[in-house]
């Protein structure tokens, strides 16, 4: 493997820590949006979003290569 290629494989292992982290926080934010199951909570969706959802868009951006980070670490050569 190439230097580039284990650099994107970090990334990657990176976003399932991230998938992690997310999937992990599912049980408080069910439990933020819904006190007690009897109402729906605004602010609690505000937060259950936030803390659900930021982990997982990163996640999701990390495992399709993170194109930035991969174009810094790695730019191209001139041909």
């Amino acid at each position: 493997m190439k230097p580039k290629d284990i650099f994107g494989l970090i990334v990657r292992l990176v976003g399932l820590i991230f998938i992690y982290e997310g999937a992990e926080k599912v049980p408080l934010a069910l439990s933020a949006i819904f006190p007690g199951f009897k109402t729906v909570s605004p602010i609690g969706f505000v937060s259950a979003l936030f803390m659900v959802g930021w982990p997982v868009a990163l996640a999701y951006w990390l495992l399709r290569g993170a194109p930035p980070i991969s174009r810094v670490a790695y730019p191209d050569e001139p041909k």
